[in-house]
C-alpha cells in the first residue's frame, strides 16, 4: 500500500471543495469550530484506526459499493449506537443472540474499506460522519434502510464527557464550554441533527426512521416492536420481548465486557445480576476506548449541571431546535 499523506490541522488543512457544500447536501450556519482535523467543514478526530488518511477514507466511503440489504445506523456520539446496533442484528438473525462482532467492526469512519467491503451480509452500517461523508448517493439509489437515533444534549454532553476525559484533562464545566459553545470532535450537536433532517428531506423515497435514546428506554419492547416493523421481520411478540430484554442496560454491559475479555468461545446468555462473569470482573484501569456503557440513564446531566449551567444553555437550546422535528426528553 502507498505511504498516505500524514493528518494535517485545522490550521494548515485545506478543502477540496466549497465551504459548506457538499454536492447537493449542506449544512447551515458558519463553522466556528476549531479540531485537530477539519475536511470540507467538518471537525473529525485527528485520526482513527485505519491505514488511510481522512481525505482518503471518506473518498472511499462515498464510493462504496453497497447492496440491497445495508442497513445504517447514524446518530451523533453518546447517543445510543451500541445499543440500537445489537438489537438491529439480533431482529436480523431472528433471536436474542448477541452479535460475535464488536460494532466497531462496521463503524464506518473506524474500519478500512477492505473490511467493510469484505465483511458478509447483513452489513448493519454504523457511523457518527455526517450523510453527505457517506454513500449517500448509493443509499438513495439503493433505498437503503436508515436508523436515526439522537438524545437530549445535556445527557449526550455528560456521556460525551465521560468518554472522553481519558484523553483530555478537563473538568466537567471546561466540556461544557465546548459541548455547547465551542468544538468537539464529531462536529456540533445541532448541525448534526440539522444534516439529518436535510437529507431527510431532500431524499423522502429512502426508507427512514428517527428514535430517541429516552423513547427507547421507556419503552424498549414496544420500540423493538416498531424496528421489526421497519426491517420488515416477521417476528412474533415473545421474540420482540426477548430481544428487548436481552438489550437491556445492564445485560449489554455485561455482553461488551464479555467481547472485550472474552472467557467463551460465544457469548452466553448474560446473567440477571450484572456484578460478574465467571472470573470476569471490570477494571477500571482497562477501560476501552468507547466506554459504551456507563450508566445509560435518562436525566443524570442533573447530577453536573449547576443552575448557572442550566440557565444559560436552555435558551441556546430553544434557539438550535427551532425548525427541527425531534423531541428532547429530559427526564
Amino acid at each position: 500500500m502507498a505511504t498516505e499523506e500524514p493528518e494535517k490541522l485545522a490550521e494548515n488543512t485545506e478543502s477540496d471543495s466549497a465551504p459548506n457544500k457538499t454536492g447537493t447536501m449542506s449544512f447551515p450556519g458558519d463553522d466556528p469550530r476549531h479540531k485537530p482535523y477539519v475536511l470540507e467543514g467538518w471537525d473529525l478526530p485527528p485520526r482513527g484506526p485505519r491505514s488511510t488518511n481522512w481525505k482518503t477514507h471518506i473518498a472511499g466511503l462515498r464510493s462504496l459499493e453497497l447492496r440491497d440489504d445495508d442497513i445504517f445506523l447514524l446518530a451523533y456520539p453518546k447517543a445510543g449506537t451500541h445499543w440500537l446496533w445489537e438489537v438491529l442484528s439480533m431482529l436480523l438473525q431472528g433471536k436474542a443472540q448477541y452479535d460475535d462482532r464488536p460494532k466497531e467492526q462496521l463503524m464506518m469512519e473506524m474500519s478500512d474499506l477492505e473490511k467493510l467491503e469484505q465483511t458478509p451480509s447483513p452489513r448493519i452500517f454504523n457511523s457518527h460522519l455526517p450523510f453527505f461523508m457517506l454513500p449517500w448517493k448509493q443509499m438513495k439509489e439503493k433505498k437503503s434502510k436508515v436508523l436515526h437515533v439522537y438524545r437530549n444534549p445535556k445527557d449526550s454532553c455528560v456521556s460525551y464527557y465521560h468518554h472522553m476525559k481519558g484523553f483530555r484533562n478537563m473538568d466537567f464545566s471546561d466540556y461544557f464550554e465546548l459541548f455547547f459553545y465551542g468544538k468537539m470532535d464529531s462536529g456540533n450537536y445541532f448541525e448534526h441533527l440539522k444534516q439529518v433532517l436535510t437529507f431527510t428531506l431532500e431524499n423522502p423515497d429512502v426508507p427512514f426512521l428517527s428514535l430517541s435514546f429516552e423513547d427507547m428506554k421507556k419503552n424498549p419492547v414496544q420500540n423493538v416492536k416498531k424496528l421489526a416493523k421497519f426491517l420488515e421481520t416477521d417476528l412474533s411478540d415473545e421474540i420482540c420481548e426477548d430481544i428487548a430484554e436481552a438489550c437491556s442496560f445492564q445485560n449489554l454491559k455485561i455482553n461488551a465486557e464479555l467481547k472485550k475479555h472474552p472467557p467463551f468461545p460465544h457469548p452466553p446468555t448474560p446473567p440477571s445480576t450484572p456484578t460478574s462473569h465467571g472470573d470476569l470482573k471490570h477494571d477500571d484501569k482497562k477501560k476501552p476506548f468507547f466506554e459504551a456503557y456507563r450508566k445509560g440513564e435518562i436525566g443524570d446531566w442533573k447530577n453536573y449541571f449547576t443552575a448557572e449551567m442550566n440557565e444559560r444553555v436552555d435558551p441556546l437550546i430553544e434557539e438550535k431546535m427551532e425548525g427541527l422535528p425531534y423531541i428532547l426528553q429530559y427526564s
